[in-house]
Parts: structure tokens; sequence; C-alpha cells
């Protein structure tokens, strides 16, 4: 499953890898995918659900050291209210999001001085599908 989300008209959120050479950017990776079927269906047939999570990668790249900037604070506050106020139906499909909570990326040798700063922020996505036609 591929999810693109467009917030606002500044930022997409891509499927893939972090792309470094850009100032701003967020990607988003499956991580792991559960599947569990709810209801007993004879050759496949019933209720199955999928969870399936998601990492958010936010980058923010700055010119200047040490220049703690509100953009990267934003897009982060901005994701978690988009996931936290989904309704079942926006994005066909998806019956819920979860928000896991989210993390700063340090590396060893990190220091507040730093000009790249990024976010890891966790995403649990449930789908509901009911299959009436069993294998015959």
């Amino acid at each position: 499953m591929t999810l693109i989300m467009v917030l606002g008209d500044y930022l997409n959120i891509k499927a893939g890898l972090q792309n470094f050479f850009v100032p701003y950017g967020s990607t988003i990776l499956p991580t792991n995918t559960s599947i569990q079927k709810k209801s007993m269906g004879k050759f496949g047939g019933g209720l199955w659900i999928v969870y399936a999570d998601y990492e958010i990668i936010v980058s923010a790249k700055r010119l200047e050291r040490d220049n703690i900037d509100l953009e990267l604070g934003n897009v982060e506050r901005e994701i978690q209210r988009i996931i936290c106020q989904y309704k079942p139906g926006d994005i066909a499909g998806i019956d819920e999001m979860i928000y896991g909570g989210q993390e700063r990326i340090y590396g060893i040798n990190d220091n507040w001085a730093k000009a790249n700063w990024a976010t890891r922020i966790f995403l649990t996505i449930r789908l509901q599908q009911i299959n009436d036609d069993p294998f015959t």
C-alpha cells in the first residue's frame, strides 16, 4: 500500500527514503503489517483486519547552525493533527489512523548546534477487508 498525503500547499509526504539534498522533506515507509481473520468463512471468505505500521520521517536542513526554527515543529504538529483528527472514510479503505508518538533522530556526534534536524513519527493504519466471495 502506498500512502501519499498533502499538507496544505507546502508539504508532501512521499513514499520512499529521505532526500538529504532538499531543505525540507517528509517521507513515509511501511515497517510492519499484521493480518487477523475476525470471522469464520469457508475457503478464505469472511472479515479480515489489517494493521499496517508506518514511520514518517520529517527533516529540516538549515543553512545556519544553532538556529532553532519553528518550521520543523509546525510540520510535526500538523501531521499529528491530521492523524488524530482522522475520520473513517476520509481516505478510501482506511478505517482508522492511530498516532503512535514521535521522536527526534540524533546521531552519535549530534549536539544542539547542528544544522540538520529530523523527527520520526509513528503511525498505525487499520484496514478492514470483507471477502464475500470465498475461493471455490
